[in-house]
């Protein structure tokens, strides 16, 4: 029975608040809806007909495959008297319980693999530790880190209607006519969407940053963040993006290879996952980078795809340098995000020497090729949000020139190391490889797989662990070289996260006597506690 899965103190089915629902930011009082133009008959359907009515069963960006869309996306006001489930309590979870007891839910059940403390939650909220606890909800939010791949989830969605806090704050901001840009991709989609959150206000747009780079939309919404005249630059992951439906604002695509297919379980359901929350845009809203270009036409309708040549001119991005951002890849970033910015209406022509001056300025975000530290003539830098072998290589290309220590490794999902291995062995020894478990030995071996077919020695050293990587790297990298920790997989098989990995690195640093570049002491301050789509349950 589920009330045997349930801990708390409130009986199944009562109300967790004796509070009326609390009305959204910007809601006339006299609003009955608190926010939602679902007014009339939707909003008196209860949640479970609207579930339970046909749907479309072939859609080709479904998700997961064979599972049918729904009729439309879930709103806030479709929470008020009903039993939602919050799966996961990470940020995003905390969040979804939040937005719960704003729309006045009849009941929270919030279920977690590690039991979120009493306190953490409302008073009369029940708890779980699977998803057997959801069964007798009415709408289920899913946290980022819980895959709809698992036999759980699927059999969950069998029966209940399942989505997302990302989801229900996009289907907010879409009906109030929010100007949103959605911003993903591989990697580039932090830089990116930051800098078109810059570039917006430089051309007299207010926007408000948020999303996988930090702060929840939910939050966001209910903290009423975003008010008139601004627009919205959300970040959003493959795991956010696969809960999206029938988004219609503005969106961007950095780049595409494969990536989290523990998650996704295939490298072609990755893509079609990450590219799902565009697939309600209309024609040319959807910048969409080079690289990335061939994979979306095989996802996306291709009028939905604009190319950031055919809006912002190369010749016109010359005149766009972001002094701070170093690499290639960088480059491209910044064309994507203004090119976005300029299909959601910003006049480069009339905002020229403000934007210019927004990007020139626009330093890199933390742990992206950032320079840390300083020891004897030789720089160290943590690049440690590299997580695939691709930037990986973007990584080395954007120190092309230098000599390079590269520090590699981390949790193994299976990615080919192959083009790696020969870039590494076609740079003739200017760069030299430390590597750590897990992924280290398969990368190590195919280092001197290369070299061999080369008829060089092999540039790499193998060690067991982070320590030991940095000692040798001290040892062995001459002065005017870099040191890169650019791992190329996640840090969970040994880390909380990347924040923790990056820490450890400058605390390692720190007492090898380096010396800390930019304000603060080397190695001071708390460990980080990860994105919104890092959690695991």
């Amino acid at each position: 029975m589920l009330t045997r899965r349930l801990q708390g103190t409130g009986r199944v089915g009562r109300r967790t608040s004796r509070t009326p629902p609390t009305r959204l930011p910007g809601t006339p009082a006299d609003d009955p809806t608190g926010g939602s133009p679902h007014a009339g008959p939707l909003t008196r359907v209860p949640l479970r007909a609207v579930r339970n009515r046909p749907r479309s069963v072939e859609w080709v960006h479904g998700l997961p495959l064979g599972v049918p869309r729904p009729e439309r996306p879930v709103r806030l006001a479709d929470l008020a008297g009903r039993r939602v489930g919050v799966w996961g309590h990470g940020r995003e979870g905390r969040a979804a319980v939040r937005a719960a007891v704003a729309a006045g839910a009849a009941g929270i059940v919030v279920v977690d693999a590690v039991p979120p403390a009493p306190e953490e939650l409302p008073p009369d909220a029940q708890v779980g530790t699977d998803a057997v606890a959801l069964a007798g909800c009415d709408v289920v939010l899913r946290s980022p880190g819980i895959s709809p791949y698992r036999e759980d989830a699927q059999a969950l969605a069998a029966g209940t209607r399942v989505t997302s806090g990302t989801a229900v704050a996009l289907a907010e901001f879409t009906a109030r006519s929010v100007p949103t840009l959605c911003v993903t991709g591989t990697k580039g989609k932090s830089t990116t969407s930051a800098l078109a959150a810059a570039v917006l206000p430089a051309a007299g747009r207010p926007a408000v940053h948020a999303g996988n780079i930090g702060t929840p939309l939910l939050d966001v919404l209910l903290d009423g963040a975003v008010g008139d005249a601004t627009s919205l630059v959300v970040e959003v992951s493959s795991y956010q993006a696969a809960a999206v439906d029938d988004f219609t604002g503005w969106g961007a695509v950095t780049s595409l290879s494969p990536e989290h297919l523990d998650w996704h379980r295939s490298v072609e359901a990755y893509y079609r996952d990450k590219l799902h929350v565009f697939a309600g845009c209309g024609p040319g809203s959807v910048v969409v980078g080079a690289q990335a270009r061939p994979i979306a036409e095989r996802h996306l309708d291709p009028a939905v795809l604009v190319d950031p040549a055919d809006v912002v001119p190369p010749a016109v991005l010359d005149g766009f340098h972001p002094a701070h951002l170093p690499g290639a890849h960088n480059l491209a970033n910044v064309h994507v995000a203004l090119a976005a910015c300029v299909r959601m209406g910003v006049d480069l022509d009339r905002s020229a020497d403000a934007v210019r001056a927004a990007v020139a300025g626009f330093r890199a975000l933390p742990h992206r090729l950032s320079p840390v530290a300083t020891r004897d003539g030789v720089t160290f830098v943590d690049d440690t949000l590299s997580t695939t072998p691709v930037s990986v290589l973007a990584a080395l290309d954007a120190h092309a020139g230098r000599a390079v220590t590269l520090l590699a490794g981390g949790q193994d999902r299976g990615l080919d190391h192959t083009d790696l291995a020969r870039a590494v062995v076609a740079r003739g020894g200017a760069v030299r490889v430390v590597t750590v478990p897990d992924t280290g030995a398969r990368l190590a071996a195919g280092i001197r797989a290369e070299a061999a077919r080369a008829g060089v020695d092999a540039p790499v050293t193998e060690t067991a662990s982070l320590e030991e990587a940095v000692a040798e790297a001290l040892r062995t990298t001459p002065p005017g070289a870099v040191v890169l920790l650019s791992p190329g997989a996640p840090s969970y098989n040994r880390f909380r996260n990347y924040e923790e990995l990056a820490r450890t690195y400058e605390q390692i640093l720190a007492a090898a006597g380096a010396e800390r570049l930019g304000a603060g002491r080397l190695g001071a301050g708390p460990l980080g506690a990860g994105r919104l789509g890092a959690g695991r349950t």
